[in-house]
């Protein structure tokens, strides 16, 4: 991640017409977020292309069909007009009659782990397209097991990677070293993969700080009425199901975020008190610290959140300290995403801050300018962590980044940061070698286990005070 993949497929399939190898035309599907970045690198990649971005409502697409799609000779449409066309996972989908009707001489396929699950409409949709060629571009092939690896191989070439039980089967274990080797080997032909040290020598350093973070008296007054309010789910003889498990589980991830991300006492004008806001979250009283001093040293921060309600208190946050700021979460895209991260990267800007949600703000986005990078909170998965801080370690960077991961001491947080460890080392092991389990999603006894973790310490507390 950071390290060109855009630059080098325009740039891959510009020399593929250049030296007449192919014609076209190319087909480049991508998050709808990064489609204006993608359109700008070909202008300054591939000038002689002629790229059709084809997104927008139906009259708008219908118009770019009448309009750009091919030449008209005496009322009968001939050849294609365009060299690339650039469009969004959904279209792919929506507008399959059409977009599959055309043979393509490459597909591109942008964030390529959307393809990791054979059962999506996309992946299903896409395998019907007549191409020649196919590219897929990821940071993280390996997000959670081995079969989503197969499903990515599987649509590169089926009639190689054909029978998932096998293939499952065959490195069921993947700790052995000579399963590694043989799992590399067949990997070797497919996947092409750099590392930052290889592609840029000059890449400063990164260095990710876990810091812990004690709760506040009114967190620790919210998490004990969550565990004790759920105590029959919680409890084994109980039995709670996974449903009621994982609601507990983001209760208790608000908790740790922020008391005031339930019901909270607000000022007239809708804002909250900036003291109060601050004294209520642990996370709060020490990021106020850090800012203070990140300001003074003359930094920039990147401040990641999964929450966008969390976002919103952050945003309050920020304006009672004075810093100024831009945003970017799910509900922020296309022209005003690339604003703000234009403003955010101009020459003598005066914003100190950049708020961003894990998902929403991990993809596909430069944000070199700035050297420090907050996880507020943890993502489930630590590939879509990964992604977030990619924003700021990347080609463009001069300076050294620094990683500040925000974790509960105690809590379902420092758990849950346990869990994401197991998960990497699947990826160190496959993808590069590494530990892994064929499973990716939270069997119950795990949720249980998270839940629990830390309850003791915070009750016994209660005992000693009394």
């Amino acid at each position: 991640m950071g390290l060109g993949k855009t630059v080098q497929t325009i740039v891959f399939l510009y020399s593929l017409y250049k030296e007449g190898h192919s014609k076209g035309p190319y087909l480049v599907s991508a998050p709808l977020s990064t489609i204006i970045n993608w359109e700008r690198e070909f202008e300054m990649w591939a000038p002689d292309f002629y790229v059709v971005t084809y997104t927008g409502d139906k009259e708008s697409r219908s118009v770019i069909r009448e309009n750009e799609f091919s030449f008209e000779d005496n009322a009968i449409r001939t050849q294609i007009k365009f060299h690339v066309l650039l469009t969004s996972y959904e279209l792919i989908t929506i507008d399959q009659a059409v977009l599959g009707s055309i043979e393509w001489a490459c597909l591109v396929v942008d964030e390529a782990h959307r393809l990791k699950n054979n059962q999506s409409k996309f992946f299903r949709v896409l395998n019907c397209y007549k191409i020649d060629y196919k590219l897929l571009l990821t940071g993280t092939p390996l997000q959670n097991n081995l079969e989503e690896l197969f499903h990515l191989l599987n649509f590169l070439t089926p009639e190689r990677f054909n029978n998932l039980e096998g293939f499952l089967e065959e490195f069921a274990d993947i700790s052995k070293e000579d399963q590694i080797k043989k799992l590399h080997d067949l990997l070797g032909p497919h996947m092409l993969r750099r590392l930052k040290a290889d592609v840029f020598k000059n890449m400063p350093a990164k260095t990710e700080l876990i810091v812990r973070v004690e709760l506040s008296q009114m967190q620790k007054k919210y998490y004990k009425f969550i565990l004790t309010r759920n105590f029959e789910a919680l409890n084994s003889k109980g039995g709670g199901n996974q449903v009621s498990l994982l609601n507990i589980m983001m209760d208790l991830k608000k908790c740790c975020n922020h008391p005031y991300l339930f019901p909270a006492p607000v000022l007239p004008n809708g804002s909250y008190d900036g003291n109060s806001l601050v004294k209520s979250s642990g996370k709060l009283m020490l990021l106020q610290k850090m800012l203070k001093k990140l300001r003074d040293g003359g930094h920039r921060v990147l401040i990641f959140s999964q929450m966008t309600k969390m976002l919103d208190l952050l945003e309050d946050f920020l304006e009672y300290e004075g810093y100024k700021y831009e945003r970017i979460d799910g509900g922020i895209t296309g022209g005003l995403r690339q604003e703000a991260i234009d403003r955010f990267n101009a020459p003598g800007a005066q914003q100190f801050c950049f708020l961003l949600s894990t998902r929403a703000g991990g993809l596909g986005i430069n944000l070199a300018t700035a050297d420090t990078v907050i996880i507020y909170d943890s993502d489930w998965n630590p590939h879509n962590d990964i992604q977030a801080f990619s924003r700021a370690h990347r080609i463009g960077q001069n300076k050294k980044v620094m990683i500040y991961r925000f974790v509960t001491r105690a809590s379902v947080e420092e758990r849950i940061t346990q869990v994401a460890k197991r998960k990497m080392m699947l990826t160190h092991l496959v993808v590069r070698p590494g530990l892994g389990s064929k499973s990716g999603s939270m069997t119950k006894q795990e949720l249980d286990d998270i839940l629990k973790f830390g309850t003791e310490e915070l009750f016994k507390d209660d005992v000693e005070g009394e």
